[in-house]
């Protein structure tokens, strides 16, 4: 028996990773692309919407990835609490990551900029400058992290669903290959493969997105049974 509360709740997770296959193609197109700048360009970007778009539709998107992601726990969590448990905890520190990353800018970097501008001295200029270095160097490593925890939100989803029908076995593969993927993404930022960048490049714009539309319709299929009383998993 699935309560009034929780059936809305699914929609609405259904309803947020379907959209997160448009803002993940808004991410990894050329949507946002400032091509290259200058530094004194990088010092303005705080003016440029494209830029502060860009870092709003971020954190829309990690919205969207949390809600929906906690709508696949509630689906699964009685076929498999521990992998899918897991999997949430580092979807959570994935999101949260992310979002204090575009914070992070909004509100720190964003703010050492202006003072650079605001600033005559050329001093108090140097010191704001290597400011901006340490902060992107901070910025990569929440990139690192963040990486990391969405790869292993993915397997351990995947894992459990291993243990379920055909259609479920299906999306637990190409779940253990987004995770892959991710993994090697990161494993990228060390080796500097120039052809593994290409395949990340095309991973992240093709597999990412058409990854979040079958999760999505995976999410509404089980919320049909659920509805129907057709599943072998009750949420009640």
């Amino acid at each position: 028996m699935i309560t009034n509360q929780l059936k809305w709740f699914l929609i609405v997770a259904i309803a947020c990773c379907l959209l997160s296959v448009i803002t993940t193609l808004g991410i990894h197109s050329t949507l946002f692309d400032l091509g290259e700048l200058s530094f004194d360009e990088r010092l303005r970007v705080f003016e440029n919407p494209t830029y502060m778009a860009n870092r709003f539709w971020v954190i829309v998107h990690c919205l969207f990835a949390l809600i929906s992601m906690l709508g696949f726990l509630l689906i699964q969590y009685r076929k498999s609490p521990g992998f899918t448990l897991l999997g949430f905890a580092f979807f959570v520190v994935f999101v949260f990551t992310e979002i204090f990353r575009q914070m992070f800018v909004l509100f720190y970097l964003n703010n050492l900029r202006r003072a650079y501008l605001e600033s005559n001295d050329s001093a108090v200029q140097e010191m704001i400058r290597i400011n901006m270095e340490h902060a992107s160097l901070v910025g990569y490593a929440l990139f690192g992290l963040f990486i990391v925890a969405f790869a292993l939100g993915n397997i351990c989803y995947g894992i459990s669903l291993l243990g379920g029908k055909k259609i479920d076995k299906i999306l637990a593969y190409l779940m253990l290959i987004w995770g892959l993927g991710s993994l090697s993404a990161f494993g990228n930022e060390f080796w500097q493969s120039e052809s593994l960048g290409i395949f990340i490049e095309y991973f992240s714009i093709i597999f990412q997105p058409m990854m979040r539309l079958l999760v999505g319709l995976w999410m509404l299929h089980k919320f049909r049974q659920f509805v129907t009383g057709k599943s072998e998993n009750s949420l009640g």
